[in-house]
């Protein structure tokens, strides 16, 4: 582990952005994290199109070019003749990562932050992140935010948030997500959109450091987490080989409209699956929800669970678990188990759009700061709780939102104990910037 930025990998070469036109991306729906590209250029407002190789007639022009042939799918071509190639190695994780990172600069996002040394560095630019970003900055705090994919995080893709204070006709996401972090960069927050963090270390004077995808390191003498979660993986037969190819893990509008007229499927409970499946019954010939449980509203707010009872084109299956995703190439069917009768039906599915629960990006926590069994950041008291007192560090005891290394701070979805909304994201944000201010009048110059 490294103790200093001197000592840190150097950084890769920066890739030259191209400015202006349109980016190419060139694949099959099939091919590996082309899902994940087309939606990090969708979220972030990059023009591009999506060329099909399977589909698309514009592929025979480009065959006829001897620079696009044998390429590794996907692959990106830019105005200015330019092209790359996902990166390779015995990480594909990691391959991607760094593949986004040099997309992110390719296509002329802030990639990488402008210096090397900030008050505080917030990882994670959904609701609590952009709003820890909005109250740091405003108190003139250097402040570097720095999010692996587009600002908004999973409330990003929400088509509409009804439950937020403020919007009495409610909002989408992605327009939330656009006026705080529009915000954030008018009060002085830098926000570096297309990295991610792949180390992070305590150094000897008490700030944190991290390596990011692209070789980078920055350190933040404080740190706000506020990385989010992720939708837990659905352990069923099929289903891995098929995402992106008609199974999403998330609701995003553009894999909705892909699937127009279609019969769609949503796995979940919670609001965020009420709320996908509103949106896909907008523009699906049928919309059926799947729910483990035996009731709609163990976990969904009573508001969806009467519009989706109301909406004539969406169905609710209680006690219901897919089983099986089949089809050649795309989604053509799935299994669904009756967990009541244990009898398993085959039906037909364009789409099947997964929300089930939500697994901590917290990896890069592993080994240096408390986490629970599931993964998820320990603050506050329960820093304390078992072994804990032992190992906290300083007289005075973990604030609220601390992690159990000091000045190191949690908030939204990763935290433990959190509540799994939108605005009590936005509330921990703001706590976690308030808290910042008071570890540094604590500490001292």
């Amino acid at each position: 582990m490294p103790s200093t930025i001197a000592s840190s990998t150097p950084p890769i070469a920066r890739p030259v952005p191209v400015v202006g036109g349109e980016t190419y991306l060139i694949g099959r729906r099939g091919s590996p994290h082309v899902h994940e590209y087309r939606d990090f250029l969708e979220r972030n407002r990059v023009p591009f199109r999506w060329i099909d190789v399977d589909r698309n007639p514009l592929v025979r022009h480009l065959e006829a070019a001897p620079a696009l042939r044998q390429r590794t799918l996907p692959f990106f071509l830019f105005a200015d003749g330019s092209h790359l190639e996902p990166s390779t190695g015995p990480d594909p994780d990691l391959a991607f990562v760094r593949t986004r990172a040099e997309l992110a600069a390719r296509v002329g996002l802030h990639a990488t932050p402008d210096e090397a040394r900030y008050d505080v560095v917030i990882i994670g630019a959904g609701p609590a992140g952009l709003t820890a970003a909005v109250n740091a900055a405003s108190e003139g705090l250097r402040t570097l935010v720095i999010e692996r994919h587009a600002p908004g995080g999973q409330a990003g893709t929400s088509a509409r948030i009804e439950n937020y204070p403020g919007f009495p006709q409610g909002i989408t996401g992605s327009e939330l997500a656009r006026l705080t972090h529009d915000q954030a960069v008018r009060l002085g927050a830098e926000i570096v959109v297309g990295s991610e963090m792949v180390d992070g270390w305590p150094e000897a004077d008490g700030s944190i450091a991290f390596e990011l995808a692209d070789g980078t390191v920055v350190q933040g003498r404080t740190v706000i987490g506020a990385m989010g979660s992720e939708y837990r993986r659905l352990e069923a037969a099929g289903v891995d080989e098929l995402v992106g190819s008609g199974v999403y893990y998330g609701s995003a509008p553009s894999d909705v409209l892909f699937h127009r007229d279609g019969d769609m499927f949503i796995v979940g409970g919670a609001n965020s699956a009420g709320q996908a499946a509103l949106h896909a019954a907008e523009f699906a010939r049928s919309v059926t929800v799947l729910v483990r449980g035996p009731a709609l509203g163990d976990s969904m707010s009573q508001y969806l669970v009467e519009r989706c009872d109301r909406h004539p084109r969406v169905a609710i299956r209680t006690n219901a678990t897919v089983t099986h995703a089949f089809g050649n190439g795309r989604l053509e069917r799935i299994v669904v188990l009756d967990r009541d009768t244990g009898a398993a039906e085959e039906l037909h599915a364009d789409a099947l759009f997964i929300l089930i629960g939500g697994e901590p990006t917290s990896s890069c926590a592993r080994g240096w700061l408390r986490r629970d069994q599931h993964g998820f950041l320990v603050t506050g008291p329960d820093v304390l709780s078992g072994e804990g007192r032992g190992e906290w560090p300083l007289e005075r005891e973990p604030y609220f939102l601390e992690s159990s290394q000091p000045g190191v701070f949690f908030a939204g979805d990763v935290r433990h104990g959190s509540v799994k909304r939108v605005a009590s994201a936005v509330g921990e944000g703001a706590m976690a910037a308030q808290l910042v201010h008071r570890y540094f009048a604590e500490a001292g110059p």
